[in-house]
């Protein structure tokens, strides 16, 4: 019998797979061709494409691997995952319902976001977003649990408040870990409470904050780090000169310590009596200082 096979657009297999055919299950075989024909795929693709479950991809992917047909690439580094691919990305039933039946972390997972969001019984689509967060970005079973539990101290309890939240988390602070989550937590609630004491010590009471706040509070307390010490003494020296409370000409106050590298009250009195000591000895350093401190006060009095 002879068969005829197209040109173009092969699938080629080495010849030691031969000896392996009559030891290889149906599902073997299947995985076998489909990891030819992709060169690259997951065993959750493999699952949702061959109709199998994601154990038995991987003992498939186990069988071949030990028979020497197949390697997994090592050499190139893992791409992190884009967020924008989590709106895309879905897991049918059957691989859902194999994850919940065979992964004990995973089905812990779900039902712990399930209580904390009052949600009683997940539909498929939520199940589909948590499997998305724990098998495709790869996050741990208990970070899904605490950003759940996060995003209920913020009274949001939708599962895409939750993925939006879980991937800037990942993406932008690196959080792939429990323990980077806790440190990233701890950091969190410093910057709300000095947020708070801010907002009390400006006198802001309970209001929204303007874009322009906003803004200064971002560089302050997010992009710059200060400590709320070094705020609070911006604070008292704008009142001092000003009178008043002037958000931008406590900014550049801050703005040039920052960029000074003072990080605590005490480097601002050693920077102002080094300044002080330097003026009596190099009248252009003096006269510049005094320039800066004069032209500050001038920009935003008024």
């Amino acid at each position: 019998m002879k068969i005829k096979t197209p040109v173009d657009n092969l699938i080629l297999l080495p010849m030691e797979v031969l000896p392996r055919i009559k030891n290889a299950s149906a599902t073997e075989l299947k995985v076998l061709l489909y990891l030819y024909a992709k060169k690259e795929c997951s065993s959750p693709e493999l699952a949702q494409q061959l109709g199998i479950t994601p154990a038995d991809a991987d003992a498939a992917i186990a069988f071949w691997r030990g028979a020497g047909i197949i390697e997994e690439d090592t050499s190139a580094p893992q791409k992190a995952v884009p967020p924008s691919t989590s709106l895309f990305k879905s897991y049918d039933s059957q691989t859902i319902a194999s994850y919940m039946e065979e992964d004990t972390a995973f089905r812990s997972c779900t039902t712990l976001v399930a209580e904390t969001f009052g949600a009683g019984i997940l539909n498929k689509n939520e199940l589909s977003s948590l499997l998305y967060l724990y098998n495709y970005v790869g996050l741990p079973a208990e970070v899904i649990g605490g950003i759940a539990e996060y995003c209920k101290s913020k009274g949001k309890t939708s599962m895409q408040y939750l993925m939006k939240t879980a991937l800037s988390m990942y993406e932008k602070e690196g959080i792939d870990t429990y323990e980077k989550f806790e440190q990233y937590m701890i950091v969190m609630e410093k910057r709300n409470a000095d947020s708070t004491r801010l907002r009390t010590m400006l006198g802001f009471g309970e209001r929204a904050l303007s874009a322009k706040e906003k803004e200064f509070f971002a560089h302050w307390l997010e992009e710059w780090c200060l400590p709320f010490e070094l705020i609070s003494l911006a604070y008292e020296k704008t009142v001092d000169n000003l009178h008043k409370v002037n958000l931008a000409y406590m900014n550049a106050m801050l703005k040039r310590w920052y960029e000074c590298g003072f990080t605590t009250p005490e480097d601002v009195e050693i920077g102002d009596a080094k300044a002080k000591a330097e003026k009596s000895t190099d009248a252009s350093y003096g006269d510049s200082d005094a320039f800066f401190d004069a032209a500050l006060k001038a920009g935003f009095e008024g």
